[in-house]
């Protein structure tokens, strides 16, 4: 009888139906691997106002609804009388020496921008708002009619009686009616402050800028630009973070009035400065939807 010979066969690995890895936009496969050492709050806002990083359950005021469609997947959409509360940890601000602030925002044109909005505040036991962010009021300083006016800022309580209220003033143009990347960092190492818009560095201009809207904007301890202000000391026992509006009672305005009413998705806290390199990765792979 002739011998029978067995041949074994094995799948190609091309052909095992393991997808490929996701091509690199920027240097990173999607906005979750940019720092992902760093990041310690985030909020998809796909359907809920939870933090999706370090847990903090949300208090609605209100009843929040969500687009659609947002950048990644669902977005929040602001509307008045409607925002989030969360006790932050206590660690929270003890870690932010440096930080950063990104989201993905889109006003419409329609939206009353004349009403100051807020977007994120953290507040301590005795001083509301000590990390600001809130479209401002246009007022005469509307660059043009699609331009959003952005305050965004800190307020260094340990390092008093030095100057420490740092509300720098920045301009996002042609912001109106499409979704736009905004990021703010402070590099507590270097003492500068930088806004981005879509990943490009803005001018910002703040107590010790003589009306200049500088990038990136160098930041001291007092009017004789000799001391640069160094790391933050945000020391004051924190009591809470506000998505959607102000703090309520902040310069005895109800938070209800202060509401943000554009769309919000994809908000990130940093406890580092971002480089230019990871502000594009996330701005990118947003740009992605992934």
């Amino acid at each position: 009888m002739a011998a029978i010979s067995i041949v074994s066969c094995s799948k190609s690995s091309n052909n095992n139906n393991t997808p490929p890895p996701p091509t690199p936009i920027g240097g990173y496969v999607s906005s979750d691997s940019v720092a992902a050492d760093a990041l310690i709050a985030y909020w998809p806002f796909d359907g809920d106002m939870n933090d999706h990083k370090g847990n903090l359950t949300a208090t609605a005021v209100g009843t929040p609804t969500y687009a659609a469609t947002g950048v990644r997947g669902k977005a929040y959409q602001g509307d008045s009388g409607v925002y989030a509360t969360y006790v932050p940890p206590a660690s929270f601000p003890t870690n932010l020496a440096s930080y950063t602030i990104s989201f993905w925002y889109n006003m419409a044109a329609n939206v009353d921008t004349n009403v100051t909005q807020g977007v994120f505040f953290y507040s301590g036991t005795t001083q509301q708002g000590e990390i600001i962010n809130e479209f401002e009021s246009p007022a005469n300083k509307n660059l043009t009619g699609d331009s959003i006016r952005i305050h965004s800022g800190f307020w260094d309580v340990g390092n008093e009686p030095a100057y420490g209220n740092f509300i720098p003033e920045t301009f996002n143009t042609s912001a109106i009616g499409k979704w736009v990347f905004f990021t703010v960092s402070y590099n507590g190492g270097t003492s500068t402050y930088t806004c981005y818009q879509n990943a490009v560095a803005t001018g910002a201009n703040e107590a010790f800028s003589n009306g200049m809207y500088i990038t990136p904007n160098p930041l001291w301890t007092d009017g004789t630009k000799t001391t640069p202000l160094g790391p933050l000391k945000l020391t004051d026992p924190p009591q809470s973070i506000v998505i959607g509006s102000w703090p309520d009672g902040l310069f005895g305005q109800a938070a209800a009035k202060r509401c943000f009413l554009g769309q919000l998705d994809e908000l990130r806290v940093f406890n580092r400065a971002l480089t230019q390199t990871e502000v594009s990765g996330l701005f990118l792979n947003g740009q992605a939807n992934r």
